[in-house]
C-alpha cells in the first residue's frame, strides 16, 4: 500500500511539473494539494472495494435465500401431492361406505350396518391421524419453536392405541411397549410412534400374530425411537433408496409412501437420522435419533 501511495505521488509531481515547469516542488500549499489528492484516490479505492463486496455479499444472500425458496417449493409441492392423494383415497373410501350404509339400512340388514360402520369408524380415524401429521408438518416447516414437554409413557401410550384401535380390530397384535419418560416434543413423538406401528401392523403376515416392540429411550443429545415386528419385511437392497419417496414402485404396491413420507420429513426438519433393518419373510427395524434442543 506505501509502495503504491509513492508511485501514485511521483506521478502526480510529474504531472505538476509538466504545468509547473522543472522547479522543484517545495510549496507547502502544492504538497498539501497532493496529499489531498492521494487521500481522493485512497477513499475511491476503499469505496470501491466497499461496494465489490457489498455486491459479493448480496449475491451470496441472494443465493441463500434462493436456496431457502426452492427447498421450500420443493416441500411444498410433496406436502400438497401427499396431502391430496391421501386424503382423496379415505375419503372417496368414506362417500362410497355412506352410500353403502344407505342401501344396507334401507333394506334392514342390521349385520352389514354394524360392519359397515365398523369400517367408517376405522376411515374416519386413518384419515384423522393423517391429517394431523400433514398439519404438524405443516405448521413445523414455517415455525420454528417446539413446545418440549415431560412425555408420560401412560400418556403416550394410551394416544397410540387409540389411534392405532382399528388396525389392532382386525389383527391379534402383541405389542411390547418398552418407554422412558422424556422431554421432547409430544407431536413428534406420537407421529413417528403411530405410523411406524401402523404399518408394523398392516404388513404383518397373514397367518401368524402381529409382535410389536417400541422403544423410546433419551440421554443429554439425542431422543431415540426404536420400532421392531416380525412383519413381511422388505428387500432393502431393491426397495431402501425410495422406501421414504411420497409416491413409487413400492409405495403404489405397499403403501408405504405417506407413512414413512412423514416420518422422513419431520426427522430430517429436526436433524434426526433413520436407521432401517429389515430381511424378507422376517421383518423390519427401524431406528430413529432426533437430537435434544
Amino acid at each position: 500500500m506505501e509502495l503504491e501511495k509513492q508511485e501514485r505521488t511521483r506521478l502526480l509531481k510529474r504531472q505538476i511539473r509538466k504545468s509547473f515547469g522543472d522547479k522543484e516542488i517545495t510549496s507547502p500549499e502544492l504538497l498539501k494539494f497532493i496529499d489531498l489528492v492521494n487521500k481522493a484516490y485512497r477513499f475511491k479505492e476503499e469505496e470501491d472495494y466497499f461496494y465489490r463486496r457489498a455486491e459479493e455479499v448480496s449475491n451470496k444472500k441472494y443465493e441463500e435465500v434462493t436456496k431457502k425458496l426452492l427447498e421450500r417449493n420443493d416441500f411444498l409441492n410433496s406436502f400438497n401431492h401427499g396431502m391430496a392423494h391421501d386424503v382423496k383415497n379415505h375419503s372417496s373410501n368414506i362417500i362410497g361406505l355412506v352410500q353403502m350404509l344407505k342401501k344396507y339400512t334401507e333394506k334392514k340388514d342390521w349385520k352389514m350396518i354394524a360392519e359397515i360402520i365398523k369400517q367408517l369408524d376405522a376411515s374416519s380415524q386413518q384419515l384423522t391421524s393423517i391429517v394431523q401429521g400433514f398439519l404438524y408438518l405443516s405448521h413445523s416447516e414455517f415455525e420454528e419453536g417446539k413446545d418440549y414437554i415431560a412425555i408420560s409413557p401412560a400418556t403416550l401410550i394410551q394416544e397410540i392405541e387409540c389411534e392405532i384401535a382399528y388396525l389392532k380390530a382386525r389383527k391379534e397384535v402383541t405389542i411390547d411397549y418398552n418407554l422412558d419418560e422424556v422431554v421432547f416434543n409430544f407431536q413428534i413423538i406420537k407421529i413417528i410412534l403411530v405410523n411406524l406401528i401402523s404399518n408394523s401392523i398392516k404388513y404383518s403376515k397373514e397367518n401368524q400374530p402381529a409382535h410389536v416392540k417400541v422403544n423410546l429411550h433419551c440421554n443429554s443429545e439425542v431422543v431415540m425411537l426404536e420400532v421392531e415386528d416380525n412383519g413381511i419385511g422388505m428387500d432393502l437392497e431393491r426397495d431402501k433408496k425410495k422406501l421414504f419417496n411420497l409416491f413409487s414402485d413400492i409405495n403404489v404396491t405397499k403403501g408405504y409412501g405417506v407413512g414413512l413420507f412423514l416420518i422422513r420429513k419431520i426427522v430430517d426438519k429436526n436433524k434426526g437420522t433413520i436407521e432401517v433393518e429389515s430381511k424378507v419373510g422376517i421383518g423390519s427395524l427401524f431406528k430413529i435419533s432426533i437430537p435434544q434442543r
